[in-house]
């Protein structure tokens, strides 16, 4: 059975979010000293609402008759606080862009409470993305 366009996609985002949270909770891990807790903070804060997208992401691929499939990025993280960030606004951009485009694919699909979520969830994005942009300075 060939899995539908909406559904691989929805599990390409479910594995960036779960790549992400396993990220920030390691970066949180990492990070040392008073002058880095605001950002420490945030990414364990961040750690939940990752978790949150992609267990959203997981109930929908199984609703669309998916199974998601987990195999997510378990690179070495950042060596410095300012690499952290730059390298996850990068990437809370590029789920940005994904999250719209899995808003357009659910829309065509019919299945639009999955695009209004999608769109939520790029919005949210674009918020880390933001935060992270100015604590970096």
């Amino acid at each position: 059975m060939t899995k539908s366009p909406l559904i691989t996609k929805l599990n390409d985002q479910l594995n960036r979010e779960v790549s992400t949270f396993l990220r920030y909770m390691r970066q949180a891990a990492a990070i040392k000293g008073a002058s880095n807790e605001n950002v420490r903070s945030m990414y364990l804060a961040e750690v939940t609402d990752e978790v949150g997208h992609a267990q959203y992401l997981a109930n929908q691929i199984a609703h669309l008759g998916g199974t998601p499939e987990l195999a997510p990025d378990l690179s070495p993280i950042p060596a410095t606080v300012d690499a952290m960030l730059t390298a996850d606004i990068a990437a809370e951009g590029a789920d940005v862009a994904n999250y719209i485009e899995l808003a357009h694919m659910a829309e065509s699909a019919g299945h639009f409470a999955l695009k209004q979520t999608m769109e939520d969830q790029a919005a949210d994005e674009d918020h880390h993305r933001q935060e992270m942009a100015r604590l970096r300075g």
